[in-house]
């Protein structure tokens, strides 16, 4: 089974080390069946990031070496307006690695669709996704920049490219556009137990939710929000358990 929805790297003042990470996640494959991860890196959230700094941790990331021949883990690229801004292009900022796809988050990140920097990049992005079989993985949530159809247009004009709307939320919009286009999917990622059985029966295939963990990132928000003193072993366990709900 695969995790579609893992994090790396600086996350306020806390650096998730990337064979950390994948060592815990595999540690726990017997128990979890997660024998694969696709994971970005949330260095792409600095004030400072620069392209160049994620390459680095994604060279790291992908040199962990697996004790298990069954378990593997593949890199998203975390696009940020930035890059758009520099002139970077998808073709040359995806030639350092076998990327899964790109990951977006409006919601943190101003996307601003006004901007022709900005446009140009999203038709770049949907385009390589659409050529090479890749994914999107977009940041979800019930704000206007990030709502599940604010980019509409990309998924009926990119037919091929496979969108992943993470956290499927709001699970109405998520649930229209899922069943409105053949290559939209969601993730579970921060996805409540209850909320899920009601996406469930609102999408008619619902094999087209995928299982997302946002690990470690919930690890964080319990303890410096909710002071819960929970190990990056036990949170990655308490992740993984919505996944026995999904239709495989």
């Amino acid at each position: 089974m695969i995790d579609y929805h893992i994090h790396i790297g600086q996350f306020y003042e806390i650096y998730y080390d990337a064979h950390k990470i994948f060592s815990i996640i595999e540690s726990l494959s017997n128990q979890t069946n997660i024998t694969k991860v696709l994971y970005s890196s949330t260095s792409s959230c600095r004030d400072d990031a620069k392209l160049s700094l994620v390459e680095e941790e994604i060279f790291y990331a992908q040199n962990y070496k697996s004790s298990e021949k069954n378990f593997s883990v593949e890199p998203y690229l975390w696009f940020i307006p930035k890059y758009s801004e520099q002139g970077i292009s998808i073709e040359s900022a995806t030639k350092s690695f076998n990327y899964c796809g790109i990951k977006l988050h409006p919601g943190g990140q101003n996307w601003d669709l006004e901007k022709k920097a900005h446009t140009k990049s999203f038709h770049q992005i949907f385009q390589w996704a659409n050529d090479f079989n890749k994914f999107i993985l977009i940041h979800c949530g019930t704000q206007k920049c990030d709502l599940p159809n604010r980019f509409e247009f990309f998924f009926k004009e990119y037919p091929k490219a496979k969108v992943i709307l993470a956290h499927s939320n709001p699970i109405n919009k998520t649930a229209e556009m899922v069943n409105k286009y053949e290559n939209v999917y969601c993730d579970t990622a921060c996805l409540k137990r209850e909320n899920l059985e009601i996406l469930k029966k609102q999408i008619i295939k619902p094999a087209k939710i995928l299982f997302g963990s946002d690990f470690p990132i919930n690890n964080y928000f319990n303890k410096n929000l909710f002071d819960k003193n929970t190990s990056l072993t036990e949170q990655y366990t308490q992740d993984t358990s919505i996944k026995n709900l999904l239709i495989q």
